[in-house]
Parts: structure tokens; sequence; C-alpha cells
């Protein structure tokens, strides 16, 4: 049998590493090459663009503080927003708890009443209290009117009575009107059912039956507190205006009566 011919083993890697070898030696000139470009451009660099190079690189450190900072900021924010909703709920739980208190106190009126009595028993005691201290200015004036009298031998003239128009009001009058005269001692409240007893300056501010009447006039509306103001009834009527417009934002006038005689509120039955 002939023999066969002998064939070289394995395989022939030489082209490869030729190619390997060409590859390596270019990339070896580039970065060569990159290099020096580096280095030139770095050698012909002024001072200052050197220091703007610097300054921007502290420039960027600066920016990525900032950049955290508003990472802070965002999450602080966040907590922020989270408080506010919880107060919002506390004030919506107190709202509700308001409402509660409320309805209890609806339910205690009978104690509230009896409290409210207690109050307006109070203030009765202090205008009692009041009046007992204006008596005796009254019967002073009393005492004086009655010396001037004795010393006079005619009888004095007979004071007409004082009739109140609605016209001299005014064109444009509310639908509900009150009166009240001034005095130099105190107010008189006019009605349907006669004139109240004297309500002394002092006890204005605590007059049940003055209280009363401010009370209606607001519950009724369009209506109007008219003064009747005597000579001297000046400060009566600044205390008694005074409070009806403060407390109540009622509409108050005033009507200047002329002398002394009685009110004659007839034309406005």
């Amino acid at each position: 049998m002939a023999r066969r011919k002998k064939d070289d083993a394995g395989v022939n890697l030489f082209p490869f590493m030729s190619i390997l070898a060409s590859l390596i030696g270019i990339l070896t000139l580039m970065i060569s090459v990159s290099m020096n470009a580096n280095q030139k451009a770095k050698e012909g660099q002024t001072e200052e663009e050197f220091a703007r190079a610097k300054e921007n690189q502290q420039l960027k450190k600066q920016i990525v503080q900032i950049e955290k900072q508003i990472l802070e900021s965002e999450k602080s924010l966040q907590k922020e927003n989270k408080t506010i909703l919880e107060i919002q709920k506390l004030e919506d739980q107190s709202i509700v708890l308001r409402r509660k208190l409320e309805e209890i106190n609806k339910a205690n009126t009978i104690k509230e009443s009896d409290e409210e009595l207690q109050k307006i028993i109070e203030n009765l005691k202090i205008e009692i209290a009041n009046l007992l201290k204006t008596r005796p200015q009254l019967e002073k004036e009393l005492a004086q009117l009655l010396e001037e009298l004795k010393k006079r031998k005619d009888l004095p003239p007979v004071v007409e009575s004082v009739l109140i128009r609605p016209g001299g009001i005014g064109s444009k009058v509310p639908r509900n009107l009150f009166f009240i005269e001034c005095t130099a001692n105190g107010i008189l409240i006019h009605s349907d059912q006669g004139i109240s007893s004297l309500i002394p300056i002092d006890s204005i501010p605590i007059s049940q039956d003055y209280i009363e009447l401010m009370s209606r006039a607001k519950k009724e509306g369009d209506s109007m507190l008219l003064f009747l103001m005597r000579k001297t009834g000046n400060l009566s009527y600044q205390w008694a205006a005074g409070i009806a417009d403060t407390k109540y934002n009622l509409q108050t006038g005033k009507l200047p009566i002329p002398n002394e005689g009685k009110i004659d509120l007839s034309l406005f039955k």
C-alpha cells in the first residue's frame, strides 16, 4: 500500500497574528498622536483659559451641591405638606367636636334658662338700685318746682301737648317705628300700651325693657328707633342711641321736642 503524503498538522496562525500586530501598531500610533495633541493643546493654553477651566470645574461641583439642596428642599416641602394635611384634619375634627358641644348645650337649655333668669334678676336689682339712687335728685327737683310755684301768684300757663306728625321725620319712613323719649334723668319707652317707667341713665345698658325693644326691632327688620329729644335729654340720647347702633346695628333718628308738653303720637296709630 502506498503511503499517504504527510500534511502539516494544525492550523496556520501566521495571518491572524500579522493582522493583530498591525492593529496594535495602529492603536499605539493613534494613542501617541492623541497624547501629543492634548499635550500641545495644554501647552498652548493661556493662564486665563486655565483659570476658566478650573472655575468651570468648581461650577460643576456647585451645581451638584445645589441639586442636592433642591432634593433636600423637595423632601422638606413634602414633610410640610404632610404636616399641613394633618393640621387640616385636626381642624376638621375640631369643627365636629364644636358641633357636638353645641348639641350638648342645646340639650342643657333648661339650665341655661335658669342662668339667664338669674342674670335678668341681677340686672333688675341693679335697675332698682339706680332708681333709688336717682330718686333723691327727682325729689329735690320736685321740691324746687313746688317752692317756685309757691312764689308765683298766678298759676303757670298750661303747656300744650306736642303732636308728632309722620311728615316731620322724613319722607322715607321705615315700616316699624319705636319711640323713645330722652329726658335729663333717663329714657321713657312709648308704645301702644302706654309709657314705660323711667329708665335711669345708668340702667340703660342693662335695662331689660330696652333690651327687649331693641331685640324686637332687630328681629322685625325695616325698623328705626326714633328718639324724642327733650332739651336736657342729650346725655340719655347718647347712651341709648350708642347701644342701639353699636350692639344691635339698628337705624336711629332723633326729633327735637319744642316744649315740655305731653307727647302725642296719635297720628301714628
